[in-house]
């Protein structure tokens, strides 16, 4: 028989400064939102665009918004919109099941026209080498104890319905749209899994929408025990942290 996991995301006070609060017993109530950054190049009728958090660009671009939501009876109602992780999971907490479900937004893509052609939009997302928040790591990978319960791969969905990353949680969450939604493949070691995912028609499905809410990472079979886990926007790794590259026509 598994031995569940005590899985608590983290609460943070800042970008680089974490406690050891535990979000079952404390709720974000003056939640952070992170300076984007933006960079902008010009090129042959083209434009490019590289939002990120906290990196080297140095270009204020609005704010990341992002918060994960559980469906643990205790937190259906509980906003946490300050982990340091950035996970899809279904998991047991304290011996009782629940499932995490990222929601996040770029705000930068409203500078983007609606009707705008896209013609490159790529997502990178690092791997983290520890975390409080999910010791056990990636669920699935060559020798992993949980590789029984089945793979993990998780899907880049587009949100259709509006949220705010102070008041999210499992019972108010948008509604999401499978159309060109993104496979995040089953991971392939515990620690330090990366991925680069092409959300090129995501992002045009986006744009066409003519609305930016974002979108959300969950995991294709939400069945514990399964995780996949990257690096967040309040990671004390920097230049880990998500960051997407559109390329689009001007």
């Amino acid at each position: 028989m598994k031995i569940s996991h005590l899985f608590l995301p983290l609460i943070v006070s800042s970008i680089f400064t974490m406690t050891s609060c535990r979000k079952d017993l404390a709720t974000a109530t003056n939640p952070q939102q992170n300076t984007q950054a933006l960079k902008t190049e010009i090129n042959d009728g083209s434009k490019t665009i590289t939002l990120g958090i906290g990196d080297d660009l140095q270009r204020g671009a609005g704010t990341q918004d992002d918060a994960v939501v559980y469906n643990k009876p205790e937190w259906v109602n509980v906003n946490f919109s300050s982990s340091t992780d950035f996970l899809a999971s279904s998991w047991t907490y304290q011996g009782v099941p629940g499932t995490g479900r990222q929601f996040f937004r770029f705000n930068g893509l409203s500078t983007i026209p609606a009707g705008t052609t896209i013609t490159s939009a790529i997502l990178t997302l690092t791997g983290v080498t520890s975390s409080l928040a999910a010791p056990q790591g990636n669920s699935y990978y060559p020798g992993s104890p949980y590789n029984s319960s089945g793979t993990n791969p998780a899907w880049i969905k587009r949100v259709t319905g509006s949220w705010t990353a102070s008041t999210i949680t499992w019972n108010n969450q948008p509604t999401t749209t499978t159309t060109y939604a993104v496979t995040v493949p089953a991971s392939t070691s515990q620690w330090n899994y990366s991925v680069t995912l092409n959300v090129t028609a995501l992002v045009q499905d986006l744009i066409n929408s003519g609305q930016n809410n974002g979108f959300s990472m969950q995991l294709q079979t939400e069945a514990y025990y399964r995780c996949v886990i990257f690096t967040g926007p309040r990671h004390t790794n920097v230049s880990g942290r998500p960051k997407l590259v559109v390329t689009y026509e001007i």
